[in-house]
C-alpha cells in the first residue's frame, strides 16, 4: 500500500503471480470496526490498483482469483513508502 502521499484514495501495489490459471486479483475491504470483509472489487490481472477509499478508515486485502472463479485467502498489504 502506498503511504507516501497524503490523499484519500488508497493504492495497492504488488508483484505478478506466476500461476498459469490466474485470472486476476480482487481487492476486499472493511471498516476498521468491522469483523468481516464488507465489499470487494475485481481489478483484473494488474500489479497496481487504486480504490477511492481512505486507508485511514478501512482495512484492505488482496485475493488472487483463478480462471474457475476460485478465490484465495486475503493477504493484508504492507506500507510502501
Amino acid at each position: 500500500m502506498r503511504t507516501a502521499k497524503l490523499e484519500n484514495d488508497s493504492s495497492l501495489v504488488g508483484h505478478a503471480n506466476g500461476e498459469p490459471d490466474l485470472a486476476g486479483y480482487r481487492i476486499v475491504w472493511r471498516e476498521t470496526t468491522a469483523a468481516q470483509w464488507q465489499a470487494a472489487l475485481y481489478v483484473g490481472k494488474v500489479t497496481e490498483a487504486t480504490v477511492k477509499l481512505s486507508k485511514d478508515n478501512y482495512f484492505f486485502g488482496v485475493q488472487a482469483v483463478d480462471k474457475d472463479g476460485n478465490v484465495s485467502v486475503a493477504t493484508y498489504p504492507t506500507p510502501l513508502r
